[in-house]
């Protein structure tokens, strides 16, 4: 089955001017310093695969903190850099009255090409005959004194461009604001994008209550046993896996497993963060089914006595259902680890070091047999 893509580019993304990686596999492991760029990778290919959607967006933000906060009460109109929120996601934390470059994603060479650009303008709103409202984008600047007034009003707004191959969206910044995308639900996110694009944070296993409708997505089918037999990488006593919750006096969601030598199910969370956080990996990656999947930090939580199992598994599952995977970490224990399993399966696997020189941040590609010379002379890739 071909890769979705071999080679991805990005430019004017968050501390990224200018990158390009070429040769990416089927498993992918992204290393290197802090301030490498390697979350932003994951961010940018978040924001590739759901067309730049602004629900994935507000949650890039919102996990780095970089939102405004969650708040449905009426508030002052704000001038165009009191909306941009978005200042985050372009080098240097420019103002909006400056003229930006876009952000520019596009990755190529496999099954799914795709392209994304992402570019802050102002724009009016136009009445049609209809009634219905046109957003309007406008090739002159207001000046900085000029007052940007609610949306209702058909004057110059500040707005997001968005663009892609297939379509064209232009959102306000005022909407970007709203905490209206915070509440969208996992499902209903994943079954909008145009490819199956899951995301595990660094942060531990996840919250149990948010991979319900993961869980929902493969219960009864045989993507069950998958995450059993990971679940028992870490503990062989593990046997069975369920959730509960969702309704009546229970609406939480709450996994729990059976094992031996315990008479009745218990909490999945009792078992600690090792197995929580690989069933957060593993269910994600099930559910990635003809897509990607995207681990920020593989390591978290994990014992290095168990890595190498995990990415055994991760490279079947990935090979068994068409999944692309591209993950981070600094850790040397998952890089050993992760050549390990790679050389089982050494067409699939790419390990890509990312470092910085000046303001440019360089790949660099390692071949099965670099890798196999790194890991025994223990040559620093982080």
């Amino acid at each position: 089955m071909a890769l979705k893509f071999n080679v991805l580019e990005i430019k004017q993304f968050r501390a990224i001017r200018q990158l390009k990686i070429d040769g990416l596999g089927r498993v992918n492991l992204l290393t290197g310093r802090n301030n490498t760029g390697k979350s932003s990778v994951l961010e940018a290919i978040r924001l590739l695969a759901s067309e730049g959607s602004p629900s994935v967006i507000y949650d890039i933000l919102r996990s780095r903190e970089e939102d405004m906060g969650e708040t449905g009460e009426s508030t002052p109109p704000l001038d165009a850099d009191g909306l941009f929120q978005l200042s985050s996601l372009f080098p240097g934390f420019p103002r909006f009255s400056a003229k930006l470059a876009p952000i520019v994603i596009a990755a190529t060479g496999g099954s799914h090409p795709m392209n994304l650009s992402l570019q802050p303008d102002w724009v009016t709103e136009e009445r049609q005959p209809d009634g219905s409202r046109k957003l309007i984008p406008q090739p002159l600047h207001p000046s900085d004194e000029q007052k940007i007034v609610p949306a209702l009003v058909q004057e110059i707004v500040p707005a997001l461009i968005i663009a892609t191959s297939n379509k064209g969206q232009i959102v306000l910044l005022e909407l970007m604001q709203r905490y209206a995308y915070s509440r969208r639900t996992l499902r209903s996110e994943i079954d909008e994008q145009p490819i199956p694009c899951l995301f595990v944070s660094p942060y531990g296993g996840e919250r149990t209550t948010a991979l319900g409708p993961l869980w929902d997505k493969i219960a009864l089918s045989d993507n069950e046993k998958d995450v059993v037999a990971a679940l028992r990488i870490i503990d062989p006593e593990i046997s069975g896996v369920s959730m509960v919750g969702g309704a009546g006096s229970r609406p939480t969601r709450t996994a729990i497993v059976r094992a031996a030598g315990i008479s009745r199910p218990v909490p999945l969370r009792s078992f600690g963060d090792g197995v929580n956080r690989l069933f957060g990996i593993i269910l994600s990656l099930v559910n990635a089914k003809g897509g990607l999947l995207l681990i920020d930090e593989f390591e978290n939580g994990l014992h290095h006595t168990v890595q190498a199992d995990a990415w055994r598994i991760i490279f079947k599952l990935a090979v068994d259902l068409d999944i692309q995977v591209v993950a981070t970490s600094h850790s040397w224990d998952a890089i050993e680890a992760f050549q390990q399993a790679a050389s089982e399966v050494p067409e699939e696997g790419v390990l890509i070091r990312l470092s910085r020189r000046g303001q440019d941040i360089i790949p660099t590609l390692f071949s099965k047999d670099e890798m196999a010379v790194v890991t025994l002379d223990h040559i620093e890739v982080r």
